[in-house]
């Protein structure tokens, strides 16, 4: 019935299969004990109808599987009917006639339904394919005509408008791209190699020199194949929050790793703040104490570097640092890293932790 353009498609072909085997069992099971007693129509069929409607098998083709069904079903039955009462036998087929009625208005009625809800342009069809591979579909990759066997670097930007910006990346560093806007508000794009892993640093390199804070752009790892196309996209995706948080052009999943991390976790989030901010608060110059912190781990450490950024004496950020040791009841040595991820958070303005303020 598809001889023209068969769909070869797992997810259509699986759903076809478990439709005409249950399909048959109910047909044998109405014969049998009649149409209420037989149960509801098996939920494979109804399956079957809305993916012939997401495959765009036409209704007429979907329909007359149906019917031949019906057709070699009731053919079977007649065979095997020698002896049986004639009125028993009118019943049956009475219905098994009602039955398939009902069936043929549920699958057209579920045909209708996901054809109405089908993506309408070429464009709205591509997302909605990207979004079921990242979900873990198996399902036909060829309309996005990019490579999910390649090696692969993930990019999320926080405007569709960043699309130009992303082609003329792609061309520069010489990658095939998939470029895919699910929204005004979001762009995602993925930079394929069939080869070599992407090099992020130059992609890294080029966005700082040509993007815009405005269109804020995150940095996946580079990663191969399907596995590595989903986890590169879901690592650019942090790395975009923490970019728009900054107000910077790019930013990598490297450096947002961790603070997107603790943000999802507001017990985290919300324990950092008490434990190492609050007690910065109760001095009269906790701001002051703050911008030192910020600029000492700027500096990775540097005190001399630090105060240099500050316009202040060296010996001014000892002062200070040993301040905050006294604030914390503990060396800075020990706490240094939750300390920073939390005044990271804070310039962020995520110091409360909530889990919905992620995208």
């Amino acid at each position: 019935m598809e001889r023209d353009d068969p769909v070869r498609e797992v997810e259509y072909l699986e759903s076809l299969t478990a439709a005409v085997d249950k399909g048959v069992r109910y047909g044998i099971a109405v014969i049998a004990v009649g149409e209420e007693r037989a149960g509801e129509v098996p939920l494979a069929l109804t399956i079957q109808a809305r993916c012939a409607a997401r495959h765009r098998v036409p209704l007429e083709t979907a329909l007359r599987r149906h019917f031949a069904a019906d057709k070699l079903l009731v053919n079977f039955a007649l065979e095997e009917a020698g002896g049986i009462d004639p009125c028993s036998l009118r019943a049956a087929m009475a219905d098994r006639g009602a039955a398939f009625e009902h069936l043929v208005a549920i699958a057209t009625e579920e045909y209708g339904r996901e054809a109405r809800a089908r993506p309408a342009s070429h464009e709205a069809r591509r997302v909605e394919r990207a979004r079921r591979l990242l979900a873990g579909e198996l399902v036909d990759p060829s309309i996005l005509e990019y490579d999910l066997s390649a090696q692969h670097l993930g990019l999320i930007a926080c405007s569709a408008d960043a699309r130009p910006l992303v082609r003329r990346l792609a061309s520069e560093v010489g990658c095939r791209s998939l470029i895919l806007s699910p929204s005004p508000e979001e762009l995602w794009a993925w930079l394929g190699s069939a080869r070599e892993p992407v090099a992020s640093a130059t992609v890294r390199a080029w966005l700082s020199a040509e993007g815009s804070p405005g269109q804020p752009i995150g940095i996946g790892e580079p990663k191969p194949g399907r596995d590595g196309w989903r986890l590169t996209h879901e690592q650019a995706r942090d790395a975009a929050w923490v970019a728009q948080k900054k107000a910077e052009p790019v930013a990598e999943y490297a450096e947002a790793a961790l603070l997107a991390s603790i943000a999802r976790d507001p017990v985290f989030a919300t324990s950092l703040r008490e434990l190492y901010l609050l007690p910065l608060d109760r001095e009269r110059d906790g701001e002051t104490l703050r911008a030192t912190l910020r600029a000492y781990f700027r500096a990775s450490g540097n005190s001399s570097a630090a105060a240099a950024a500050l316009g202040v004496s060296r010996q001014t950020v000892a002062n200070r640092l040993q301040t905050v040791e006294k604030c914390l009841d503990q060396p800075l040595n020990r706490c240094a890293d939750a300390l920073q991820a939390a005044l990271s958070l804070e310039e962020l303005g995520h110091s409360s932790g909530s889990r919905d303020s992620l995208p």
